[in-house]
């Protein structure tokens, strides 16, 4: 199975962006001309002196949206995009992703901010992100985190859902969509997976993902905007468990 490989890489040239990769970054012209930023924001968290550069990068009279990947979008005139970019930079922000990576990651606020959460959501959420950001992939793939059964990133309707449960661990179910006229709740794969091994669950899920929509290529069709589940539909949800449990019984990932 090849290693992922990750672009962060991408040009603005003043009207498009260019990345080698073929990852579609998060600076888009809209209908009416006005150029939408989307910043990435794992679990929609940002600090008072990122808001205050984005304020500013808009001014008085322009628009932040928050979209329901937690992620916030900057609508600006398009000669305005190349010093947003660089304002943006110069306080740790980065562009999200559109499509072939990781979007931006979606977590309730987690322990020690509800009275619900039985775990962490929001660092788990930064980690996965430091981890996996600008990571090449087919097409999108979409991570929620909850941090109770009350469930309010909807995790199973994610292409990886991870819900908090006592102790530190988490259940995780893959192979969700939330979006489209088909909807469709993925599944349950394993309950009590560790902190220290969610990353490494994760990454074997995106290699197994990346590994099979190559091998089905052809039938999935080209071009084909080729989701998780759609790959869960050729290689069957076995190959999948059997990945995910050799990466929980190697003795080197710590339980």
């Amino acid at each position: 199975m090849s290693e992922l490989q990750q672009d962060k890489d991408f040009q603005w040239t003043g009207e498009e962006v260019e990345c080698a990769s073929g990852i579609h970054w998060g600076i888009l012209e809209q209908a009416n001309g006005i150029v939408a930023i989307l910043v990435n924001s794992p679990g929609g968290v940002l600090t008072g002196k990122q808001l205050r550069v984005m304020a500013e990068i808009i001014g008085e009279e322009g628009v932040i949206k928050y979209t329901r990947r937690m992620a916030s979008l900057l609508l600006i005139p398009k000669e305005k995009v190349g010093i947003a970019l660089e304002q943006l930079q110069a306080v740790g922000l980065r562009i999200a992703n559109l499509h072939k990576s990781v979007r931006n990651i979606a977590a309730c606020p987690g322990k020690g901010f509800s009275p619900n959460s039985r775990g962490d959501t929001l660092g788990l959420a930064k980690a996965l992100d430091e981890a996996f950001y600008g990571t090449i992939l087919p097409w999108d793939f979409k991570i929620g985190i909850s941090g109770c059964p009350r469930n309010c990133t909807g995790v199973q309707c994610n292409d990886l859902g991870l819900m908090a449960e006592p102790r530190g661990k988490y259940s995780l179910w893959i192979g969700g969509s939330e979006s489209g006229m088909n909807p469709k709740h993925g599944t349950l794969v394993r309950k009590g997976i560790s902190r220290e091994q969610v990353i490494p669950v994760v990454q074997r899920i995106l290699e197994t993902y990346a590994a099979g929509a190559e091998e089905f290529g052809a039938e999935l069709g080209e071009g084909a905007k080729v989701r998780l589940y759609h790959v869960l539909e050729k290689t069957g949800f076995e190959r999948f468990k059997q990945a995910i449990e050799e990466v929980l019984n190697n003795p080197s990932v710590q339980a």
